[in-house]
């Protein structure tokens, strides 16, 4: 499904996964403050959570381009995918959720990557194992 052609409340749906993107970004972020060695990891980021702050003006303004969006997503999966710092690991794994959502919702997303509801899932089993 293209951008363009989102209903209203899947529009509602891209903002809300859109702001939990840009939280565990920012909670990746917050993790990586603290030591100079964990800049670099909180480098690769700040493009990623810029990236989520053009898309949350996209879809709260009224100007919606079809192609940008997901190019957008792919660009904020990109960073997301270069950080392997363990310490950033739960909050990028939730990043991971709404990107696969968000590109779910593009129809964007490739065949070898995951749905939102696997991500969520593996999220989900992950965490209760814990």
């Amino acid at each position: 499904m293209k951008l363009a052609s989102l209903t209203r409340a899947e529009h509602a749906r891209a903002r809300a996964h859109l702001q939990t993107l840009r939280r565990s970004l920012a909670q990746a972020r917050d993790a990586l403050m603290h030591f100079k060695d964990d800049r670099l990891d909180r480098d690769k980021l700040e493009p990623a959570a810029r990236r989520a702050d053009d898309l949350v003006n996209m879809f709260s303004g009224d100007l919606r381009d079809s192609t940008q969006g997901p190019q957008w997503v792919a660009e904020i999966q990109s960073g997301v995918d270069q950080v392997t710092n363990p310490k950033a690991a739960a909050a990028l794994r939730d990043a991971r959720v709404d990107i696969a959502a968000l590109l779910d919702m593009m129809g964007q997303r490739t065949n070898g990557s995951a749905s939102a509801a696997e991500l969520a899932l593996a999220a989900g089993q992950r965490a209760g194992s814990i």
